[in-house]
């Protein structure tokens, strides 16, 4: 899911990269696993318009990464953070045009959350079901514009939703890891 022309493993110096955490929260709903993705207003400096989990820089307020993680999420959509536990966590991706190194958590919710979105942040609240999320036939390549030029990048199309980027790449490595558990 690494768009053409993009670095997997950053050659900046550590030290200037921004740290960031996601959550990806599953839970039940309507029977199903679900998670929870947003899409960030248009006029964001970074990554305007795009699907992304919740999340967020770290902070030095922040215990830990995975603090980061449930700290954002509640800002961003308003998941109580001791309403869900964290059960894991993926390989941090690093984003090129922002410098910033994104390391996914999952959760798990024992029941739907009550979301509140921050209008600030999150243009979109956006609740799909795992399986159809991790499903092989949502694989597909898409043309993208973003303020860097457009871009013919690989992705998910779920339920009309377009998932690129370094979402795509966290969903691509829980997709492996999912499949791996059902064998």
């Amino acid at each position: 899911m690494l768009p053409e022309g993009r670095e997997l493993i950053s050659t900046n110096d550590p030290i200037t990269i921004t740290q960031s955490s996601v959550l990806m929260l599953m839970f039940p709903h309507d029977g199903e696993i679900h998670t929870c993705l947003i899409r960030r207003p248009t006029g964001m400096r970074n990554h305007g318009g795009q699907v992304a989990f919740p999340g967020g820089k770290f902070e030095p307020s922040d215990r830990d990464l995975s603090e980061t993680a449930k700290r954002e999420s509640f800002e961003e959509v308003g998941i109580t953070p001791n309403s869900f536990e964290i059960i894991g966590a993926l390989s941090p991706v690093y984003v090129q045009v922002s410098n910033y190194k994104i390391n996914p958590f999952i959760g798990w919710c024992n029941e739907s959350p009550e979301f509140k979105i921050d209008n600030r942040e999150v243009d979109q609240l956006l609740i799909l079901p795992i399986a159809k999320l991790i499903h092989p036939h949502t694989i597909q390549s898409q043309i993208v514009y973003t303020t860097h030029g457009t871009f013919d990048v690989p992705g998910f199309l779920v339920e009309s939703t377009f998932i690129w980027g370094a979402t795509a790449m966290i969903i691509s490595e829980f997709s492996a890891l999912f499949r791996l558990l059902e064998e």
